[in-house]
């Protein structure tokens, strides 16, 4: 009930929008069933439904970035019989999370310099080095396998997501965020496509939050590192304790 109530509100903002026409040039209405995901103890990831409505012909595709972050991949390799990290890149401004769908292949609709301007696509998204003199090629494998990672980790697709059409007008998809997404702003933007250009884009705001006890956790954390750090210590050095005259004791 709460889906179909959300949809009849998009298209009935749509509707005054379209018939607007020239006067104003608005051809997507997009919004979120939630504003927010809510992480709390036990959160083992959740679904999100995204909706809308078209004005006119056309494609649609819709990609998810989560907030940036600064990774750095290494490459071990096995010396005297123990594993260690040999080398490393580091990388700047790349998505902790990563999605995308449309109605159809994107490669069909989309030139290929437009799926690299619009980053629409694994193969395209901008990851750059934090380093301005790395060689190219030990750059393009470290991020090859940086994005492997990630799709490992089910914070990448291993193929593009599905977005189906109501009707002519409305659209919808469904969007997954596994239990180790990251905290924070998400940004999810919708594309119209009309001769393989895009024509008309919006751009809708998710928050990613901590709610209860996994909040003062992470709030604390972050706020008091070395006394998070300290008392982390204690409760390993507790359980160990415990541990041990249990098993003595046994």
């Amino acid at each position: 009930m709460n889906i179909r109530r959300h949809i009849s509100i998009a298209l009935a903002l749509a509707l005054p929008l379209f018939a607007a026409g020239a006067a104003i040039s608005k051809d997507l209405v997009v919004d979120l069933s939630s504003p927010v995901v809510r992480i709390t103890t036990g959160f083992a990831g959740t679904d999100m439904l995204l909706f809308g409505a078209k004005a006119g012909d056309g494609d649609v595709v819709v990609v998810v970035r989560g907030p940036d972050e600064d990774p750095v991949v290494r490459r071990k390799e096995r010396v005297l019989g123990v594993w260690i990290n040999n080398d490393s890149v580091s990388f700047k401004g790349v998505p902790s999370y990563y999605w995308y769908a449309s109605n159809v292949p994107v490669e069909t609709i989309l030139s290929h310099d437009e799926m690299e301007r619009y980053q629409i696509g694994n193969e395209d998204i901008i990851i750059e080095s934090d380093d301005d003199d790395a060689n190219p090629a030990k750059v393009l494998a470290y991020r090859d396998a940086l994005v492997r990672a990630k799709i490992r980790q089910g914070l990448y697709p291993t193929e593009q997501g599905s977005l189906g059409f109501i009707n002519d007008t409305l659209f919808r998809t469904n969007i997954s965020f596994p239990s180790n997404v990251s905290v924070g702003e998400f940004a999810i933007d919708t594309y119209l496509v009309r001769d393989h250009k895009v024509v008309a884009n919006q751009t809708t705001l998710l928050n990613v939050r901590k709610f209860g006890l996994e909040a003062t956790i992470y709030n604390f954390a972050h706020d008091q590192g070395l006394l998070h750090g300290i008392v982390a210590v204690i409760i390993a050095c507790f359980a160990g304790w415990l541990a041990n005259a249990a098993f003595r004791k046994g």
